[in-house]
């Protein structure tokens, strides 16, 4: 492994539910409303949007060969995404 510098994105501390909105997504750029934590990244708490979570947790339910992955990742999708139109429509 060589001794290069890696440049980490994220913070160690979880944001807070208003802090992590005035984030943008790790990922996109689009505005963030959820976090997610990796390992990987020095356990480090990275903003994501609703689309890109949703991307991430697609890959992870496959990963794990979850029982009903469908029905998992529809409930969640549906769940997250819904959150974020009443909270897009309460901003404006």
């Amino acid at each position: 492994m060589s001794n290069s510098k890696v440049r980490r994105s994220g913070r160690r501390k979880p944001y807070t539910e208003v802090g992590v909105r005035r984030k943008s997504c790790s990922r996109c750029g689009k505005p963030a409303s959820t976090q997610w934590q990796c390992c990987a990244n020095e356990s480090r708490w990275s903003p994501l949007c609703a689309q890109c979570d949703v991307r991430l947790n697609e890959i992870a339910v496959r990963f794990m060969r979850l029982l009903g992955a469908e029905t998992l990742l529809r409930r969640y999708s549906t769940k997250l995404l819904s959150k974020e139109v009443v909270t897009n429509a309460n901003n404006e």
